[in-house]
């Protein structure tokens, strides 16, 4: 089927990134960009990795090479408005269950005998959105075991302040502002200036209309429907996030039945970026755990 993205972004794929993916129709009219690898010894588990809010699947570029060296099946994607996946400019296209929806087709697609969920940020709440649904319809047995970084509060509303209100084109005039103080709550003040600097200039090609409808159509989710998803969680947290707190994940562990919480030291929110080494060792304990 033929398709007109309206907008595509093009990251480019350099030593910064996960190699070449391909742009794949998921369900009908929704296409998302992916890179999979089909994996050796451990194939038989696949390890899906969502990025957050602005991010992008080469973000997770640490983990897949220790995951795909491991011999997991993995696979990363660009959710609709991200990285190298259309842009289309109906804000209703990133609705939360719209997004939900085909996180939970790639699952359906790609998955295998055991999946694995690993999520960032927005992405960590998309994955408790997921995880509900796929308790409703009887099916959260599909997923092994589910790993949340950074997770944003699961009850509140993710737009809030200038993002919320001010209209695109003005938000467009106060990216730098908005940028340094990003920074300044998101990184922790010892990151690598070069990492920083690439990350910085891949979020200048991201799509404010995009950021702020994703924000506006995050659905919360109750926090007393939270104890349903009886699955090993593994939650991390930065200890100098000043995005999500690590409080919010520490709360969050008392809502899960079987969540362990690990503060990771000299980090702020971008997790899996500014301590691959801790993110890689505790991932591969947690998945070694089953």
């Amino acid at each position: 089927m033929s398709h007109d993205p309206q907008r595509t972004s093009h990251l480019s794929v350099d030593a910064w990134g996960i190699g070449p993916g391909e742009l794949e129709e998921i369900r009908p009219g929704r296409f998302v960009h992916l890179r999979r690898h089909e994996g050796g010894a451990r194939a038989d588990t696949t390890v899906f990795l969502c990025h957050g809010a602005g991010g992008n699947k080469h973000q997770w570029r640490h983990q897949w090479q220790a995951l795909v060296a491991a011999g997991y099946r993995v696979v990363a994607w660009d959710f609709l408005g991200h990285g190298q996946s259309p842009q289309p400019r109906q804000r209703e296209a990133y609705a939360s269950d719209a997004l939900a929806e085909d996180y939970r087709q790639l699952v359906s697609t790609f998955g295998s005998a055991r999946n694995v969920l690993v999520a960032h940020s927005y992405g960590a709440r998309l994955t408790l959105a997921v995880l509900l649904a796929l308790h409703r319809d009887g099916r959260l047995g599909d997923i092994d075991r589910v790993a949340l970084l950074g997770t944003p509060p699961a009850s509140e509303k993710l737009a809030r302040g200038p993002l919320a209100w001010l209209p695109t084109g003005l938000l467009e005039l106060l990216r730098p502002l908005l940028a340094r103080g990003f920074r300044r709550r998101a990184w922790h003040p010892d990151a690598d200036r070069a990492l920083v600097a690439h990350e910085e200039a891949v979020a200048r090609r991201n799509s404010l209309h995009v950021f702020k409808s994703l924000l506006a159509g995050a659905a919360p989710i109750a926090p007393q429907v939270l104890p349903q998803l009886d699955l090993p969680v593994l939650l991390l947290a930065g200890d100098s996030d000043g995005l999500t707190p690590a409080a919010i994940a520490a709360d969050l562990a008392t809502r899960l039945p079987r969540a362990e919480l690990h503060v990771v030291p000299r980090c702020g929110h971008q997790i899996m970026l500014e301590q691959p080494e801790e993110t890689n060792a505790r991932l591969h304990a947690f998945l070694a755990a089953a």
